[in-house]
C-alpha cells in the first residue's frame, strides 16, 4: 500500500505541475510529501523507501489495484453493494483484483506507461527500472483508463516547499 502511495503521489506532482522549478516531481518528493501527510503506522520516509526499493517493480500494478478499491469504497457510501452480497472487506484491493481484473489491468497499463516515460531530473533511466518491471504485455486486449489526479493541498505544498534535497549527514547540519 505504501508503494501504491508514493506512486500516486509522484502522479499527482506530475498532473498538478508542482516543482517545476526544483526539477519536477520524483520519488524523493512523493516520500517526502508521504511521510508528511500519512497519518498512519509505519508511514515514515525511512519505511516508505524501503517498500518503495522493495515492491517498485509491481508500483503501477498495486497502485491500480488501490485505486480502484478506493473508488468502489466511496460508492459503497452512497449506494451499498449489500443488494450484490458484497460487504466492505470485500473489496480491499486483492479482492477488487479478482472481481474486475480487466480493469485492473487497464488502469495498471496506463500507469506503466506513465513509469517508462517519467525521468527524474539528471538522471537518464525512467521512474520503474525496465529490466525487473512485472510488465503487462500490450496484446493483452485491454485499452489504458488514466488515473484519475488529485490535487495537492496546502500543507503538502508547504512540505514539499519545506525539504531540502540530499543526505547533508550530521557534520554538514547548520546550527
Amino acid at each position: 500500500m505504501r508503494v501504491a502511495d508514493i506512486f500516486s503521489l509522484h502522479f499527482d506532482l506530475t498532473v498538478g505541475g508542482h516543482q517545476q522549478r526544483r526539477g519536477g516531481p520524483s520519488v524523493g518528493k512523493a516520500v517526502a510529501l508521504g511521510a508528511g501527510s500519512i497519518r498512519s503506522r509505519g508511514a515514515r520516509a525511512t519505511n516508505l523507501w524501503r517498500a518503495w526499493k522493495v515492491y517498485k517493480d509491481v508500483a503501477h500494478l498495486v497502485t491500480a489495484a488501490t485505486i480502484v478499491s478506493a473508488d468502489a469504497l466511496e460508492r459503497r457510501k452512497l449506494k451499498p453493494f449489500a443488494e450484490f452480497g458484497l460487504a466492505s472487506s470485500q473489496l480491499q484491493p486483492f479482492q477488487i483484483t479478482m472481481l474486475m481484473p480487466d480493469f485492473v489491468i487497464s488502469l495498471a497499463l496506463s500507469l506503466q506507461e506513465y513509469g517508462l516515460v517519467q525521468t527524474p531530473r539528471g538522471r537518464e533511466e525512467p521512474m520503474l527500472d525496465p529490466k525487473t518491471l512485472w510488465r503487462i504485455r500490450p496484446d493483452v486486449n485491454v485499452v489504458p483508463v488514466p488515473p484519475p489526479a488529485r490535487k495537492i493541498n496546502r500543507k503538502g505544498i508547504a512540505i514539499l516547499n519545506a525539504r531540502r534535497a540530499g543526505n547533508r549527514g550530521k557534520s554538514n547540519r547548520r546550527p
